[in-house]
């Protein structure tokens, strides 16, 4: 009897110990990821051009000239990330300033394409929209607006900051 509950324990200790190791390459590959997501300016600013470009198909100027956008935002977010880093009690102010940068990037985005890009930007962020079902509980197919909006092409320029 004795020896059975002596297994009995063994098992139970190996499986806890079994436990944490696998809970510990979960952390570790959760951290690889992010540190997979530490992209460069420049590779943040080409994979904003490269989404822009499988949407509305950019002219080799439009590429230049949204891919100089997309650098200039890229930088101007990470030098406001680095200016409140670590400062939580201006997280608030961080991210208003984040999204302002953003908004701008977004007009001068909308500035460059043609009234055709445009249409096919606002269909892609209503289908994105409809697909996310935009806001908690709410049928996929009603969080789509019927009629186009300014909204809709600020959700389909890509922001990619990461």
């Amino acid at each position: 009897m004795k020896k059975l509950i002596l297994i009995g324990a063994a098992l139970f200790a190996m499986n806890g110990v079994y436990a944490q190791k696998e809970a510990k390459k979960d952390q570790g590959t959760k951290q690889e990821n992010k540190g997979q997501n530490k992209q460069t300016p420049e590779q943040r600013a080409q994979r904003s051009v490269d989404h822009l470009d499988k949407v509305v198909t950019l002219t080799a100027d439009q590429k230049t000239k949204v891919y100089d956008l997309a650098l200039a935002r890229a930088k101007k977010t990470d030098e406001i990330r680095a200016k409140y880093k670590g400062n939580k009690e201006q997280h608030e102010t961080a991210k208003n300033e984040i999204k302002a940068n953003h908004k701008e990037y977004r007009e001068a985005v909308k500035a460059i394409l043609t009234s055709e890009q445009m249409i096919k930007v606002k269909e892609k962020a209503r289908e994105n929209r409809a697909k996310k079902g935009k806001g908690k509980g709410e049928n996929p197919a009603e969080a789509a607006p019927a009629t186009p909006s300014d909204n809709d092409v600020n959700d389909a320029i890509p922001s990619d900051d990461n």
